[in-house]
């Protein structure tokens, strides 16, 4: 959310400048008169960027020896820059902390292990008084981390339990003197001055997206592959399974009849996305590798599938309770906007919803116009929330109208995955090839 005084166009118009860059999927961070944003092109980058006019003032590379394995839609650059009135501060899984001056002067580094991930890192360097905080989770042995800003030097350390989940991608939300994460399969506060454990949550969620909180309430969108009804594939029971693919008569299925596009988990919206949805795989289900599927072995992975389907939501929490919950047209990745007394959400295919924010009543949900996946948070300034796709269109609407109001769709014709800057009078747009400025 940007500053009060903030009042980015509603129509972009022609870009005030537009600058070239490598990859990445950091969001651009302003502080005065200088953008940074971390880039990958053979080598990992920290980048200044002039907020007058685009140009690079500076840009320096991490000592990186080797790079994570990240998903097709990825890429190791993916978490923004922490800035304080010193520091700019530059977080990469594959190699550790970077600490530059605003003018380029390098400071301190901090070299970590590279965590082993399914999918690369998420989460971003969080400044908590004079702490810099890193979720620096992984498959095994995964960890919350704080270091001196001023000397990178570290404070605590806390691991996080073996619990059996994949890691988490979420950044840490600081709030009072706690820090909340939303990591794989809980929700939980750490306390900021020691690291210790002051709350835990179960909740079957992948840990993606980053909670956001009022003065008393935290919300969490939690989000799992089978969290709502649209992502549940219909399952054929066996006597059909064998009318569609029991090729030679035997009354089985061999891995040769064995379809492969049969799913069963569904994202809705992410079909043209590289390795989004989950097929049925013949090993899984072929519990006995005799190298057929029989009626007990198809019906007992039916029923593992059921089993398995739990609703994610968004969750309202207050001293540890849940007092409302949301279950429907719930986002994977873009966390939810809190602004002026509301919760913005933006679910793939463009289906906004607005709730209120202290009862969870649902004000509206409505399709914004622009398809695709989302991958950006929404943003907010000047009664006017900003929701970016995938496919480079950025969305505008009222923030108080009591049904969807669009102001201006505007394309920019580049695929976007970070969340825009909203900064005075302009909006700081990355795409996957550029960053724009538009507006004053």
């Amino acid at each position: 959310m940007a500053d009060d005084d903030a009042a980015p166009p509603v129509k972009f118009g022609i870009a005030k400048w537009k600058t070239p860059l490598p990859v990445g999927h950091s969001s651009p961070v302003v502080w005065g008169e200088r953008i940074f944003l971390t880039t990958f092109d053979k080598k990992l980058e920290l980048v200044c960027l002039s907020a007058k006019n685009g140009s690079i003032l500076w840009r320096h590379a991490a000592p990186a020896t080797s790079f994570e394995e990240t998903h097709a839609v990825s890429n190791p650059a993916t978490a923004s820059p922490a800035v304080d009135k010193e520091r700019v501060y530059a977080y990469f899984s594959s190699y550790g902390l970077m600490t530059f001056s605003h003018d380029g002067e390098a400071l301190w580094n901090a070299p970590l292990a590279m965590p082993k991930t399914h999918h690369g890192s998420g989460a971003s360097p969080v400044l908590a008084g004079d702490l810099l905080i890193i979720n620096h989770d992984a498959m095994s042995g995964g960890y919350l981390l704080a270091v001196d800003r001023r000397t990178g030097k570290e404070v605590w350390k806390q691991m996080y339990p073996a619990s059996g989940r994949v890691e988490s991608y979420s950044t840490p939300m600081v709030w009072h003197e706690q820090l909340i994460l939303h990591r794989a399969g809980v929700i939980e506060g750490y306390r900021v001055a020691d690291g210790t454990r002051a709350w835990s949550m179960a909740e079957n969620t992948s840990g993606a997206s980053t909670p956001v909180a009022s003065d008393d309430v935290v919300y969490v969108s939690s989000w799992n592959n089978l969290g709502e009804g649209d992502q549940r594939p219909a399952l054929p029971d066996f006597a059909v399974l064998l009318k569609k693919y029991d090729k030679n008569g035997d009354g089985a299925i061999s891995a040769a009849e064995f379809p492969d596009d049969l799913k069963f988990t569904a994202r809705p919206g992410l079909e043209t996305i590289p390795n989004s949805q989950n097929y049925v795989a013949f090993r899984t289900v072929d519990r006995n590798k005799n190298g057929v599927i029989d009626e007990a072995e198809w019906e007992a992975f039916r029923n593992r599938v059921g089993t398995m389907a739990t609703d994610h939501g968004l969750l309202a929490i207050r001293a540890g309770q849940v007092i409302w919950r949301e279950n429907n047209s719930i986002p994977e990745v873009p966390s939810p906007l809190l602004y002026r007394g509301r919760l913005f959400l933006v679910r793939n295919g463009g289906v906004a919803t607005c709730l209120d924010a202290s009862t969870g009543k649902i004000i509206y949900r409505a399709r914004i116009g622009a398809t695709g996946a989302y991958f950006s948070s929404p943003v907010a300034a000047a009664g006017r929330v900003y929701f970016a796709s995938s496919e480079g269109v950025v969305t505008v609407i009222a923030a108080d109208s009591v049904a969807l109001k669009v102001l201006a769709r505007n394309e920019i014709g580049e695929e976007m995955i970070a969340t825009p800057a909203l900064v005075g009078g302009a909006i700081y747009l990355r795409s996957a090839g550029n960053l724009f400025a538009f507006g004053n």
